[in-house]
């Protein structure tokens, strides 16, 4: 007679930490890349409109933060 022994959650394959490790440093790292990539868009066209308050550079900074926390928020909500 043969012994049947239940699959449990815990029996499905895993991911190594070191993946996972390397998935969360890519996103910070994305979130990090979003902001100063809008801080220079910004800074980039307030140069060249002459603007002399940060206006874009405020706008497109704060654009980045909030692209970056929705790539976050995408990325750890995947299974």
């Amino acid at each position: 007679m043969k012994k049947i022994i239940p699959r449990h959650k815990n029996s499905e394959k895993k991911q190594s930490d070191a993946s996972v490790y390397a998935k969360y440093s890519s996103v910070g790292f994305q979130l990090i890349a979003t902001v100063i990539i809008g801080f220079a868009v910004g800074y980039f066209v307030d140069y060249f409109l002459n603007f002399q308050l940060p206006v874009f550079k405020t706008l497109f900074s704060f654009g980045g933060v909030l692209l970056g926390l929705y790539i976050v928020i995408k990325e750890v909500s995947k299974p």
